[in-house]
């Protein structure tokens, strides 16, 4: 195993938030399953980045690909993350680190939001217990 993906979400102080990257990771690794899939977190759990890539760095990972689980661009996306890669690179000259395209606006995306609609308008949805339900 040569090849590398890390998950890069914002974080959350909730951890079940944070779950849901860990789920998204166990997705990608049972496709992908010849590549190691991990997780990390900019802010509020762990692991953060630099961890994720030195656990990489140290299984004798050589490309490592780091995708950004975000949909909106902002300052993580243009400042502090290609930043922090850069640092990373400097430490890890002979592992080649990939930043990926961020979810954004993908039409897979629209297609979900789409489903959802339908589900909550078919009754198959999240009854009025969720947040923002009335």
């Amino acid at each position: 195993m040569n090849s590398g993906i890390i998950l890069l979400a914002h974080g959350s102080r909730r951890e079940t938030a944070n779950d849901v990257l860990t789920q998204l990771a166990n997705m990608v690794q049972d496709d992908l399953n010849s590549d190691k899939v991990s997780r990390a977190f900019l802010q509020f759990s762990t692991p953060g980045l630099e961890e994720a890539l030195r656990e990489q760095v140290e299984a004798g990972i050589k490309e490592i690909t780091v995708v950004p689980v975000f949909l909106f661009n902002g300052i993580h996306l243009e400042e502090d993350i290609p930043q922090l890669l850069n640092s990373e690179r400097d430490k890890y000259p002979e592992v080649k680190i990939i930043f990926a395209e961020p979810i954004g606006a993908d039409r897979r995306i629209g297609e979900i939001i789409k489903d959802r609609i339908k589900e909550v308008r078919e009754g198959e949805g999240v009854s009025g217990n969720h947040p923002g339900t009335s």
